[in-house]
């Protein structure tokens, strides 16, 4: 093929052709895309609170794990339980009130029995009857300390025992045997 004007011309036309498609594919991409998002947007709903009256009141499954507050330093000695229940609120004028018990107290043992995913707190109250005495141990920041409690009756049926706490279990971490052990 010669090296003619008009054949430079043809190929200049095909190569400007070609870059002004692809320009424009790419700039109709991008305002498209920016277009769609912005009408997308407008069309979803808007933030309206989910309930317009007074929320309902937070079940155990909805809050976070709160955090005893002041964990360390620990004294000398002490030790952050692996497992336990931690206590997140106590209610009013129950057994856990009267008992000292607060927010962030980690029970690790009822009577003697400890709390580890074998034994649940809620399993070993509820084989308890109202008016029954049992021993909490209690770690509260790097002290460990027990308090005796008398079991109530659960507001909801006389029949169970209660104590009036709200907990989260703390995962228990079960240790396997190693060879030597």
């Amino acid at each position: 093929m010669e090296d003619t004007p008009k054949s430079r011309t043809a190929l200049i036309a095909i190569i400007t052709g070609l870059v002004a498609l692809l320009l424009g594919l790419c700039l109709g991409l991008a305002l498209g895309g920016a277009g769609g998002y912005l009408i997308g947007r407008s069309a979803g709903p808007r933030s309206l609170p989910l309930w317009p009256w007074e929320p309902p009141a937070l079940t155990p499954q909805w809050r976070a794990p709160q955090v005893p507050t002041p964990l360390l330093p620990l004294r000398p000695g002490g030790f952050f339980p692996r497992a336990g229940a931690l206590v997140q609120e106590v209610a009013a004028n129950t057994p856990a009130a009267k008992a000292g018990l607060r927010t962030g107290d980690i029970i690790t043992k009822v009577d003697n029995t400890p709390i580890d995913a074998d034994h649940r707190l809620a399993d070993i109250i509820a084989q308890r009857k109202p008016g029954d005495q049992v021993t909490l141990t209690v770690w509260r920041a790097g002290n460990t300390r027990t308090v005796t409690v008398t079991l109530a009756a659960h507001p909801d049926d006389a029949q169970r025992a209660y104590l009036g706490v709200m907990y989260t279990e703390l995962p228990p971490q079960r240790v396997t045997p190693q060879p030597g052990d």
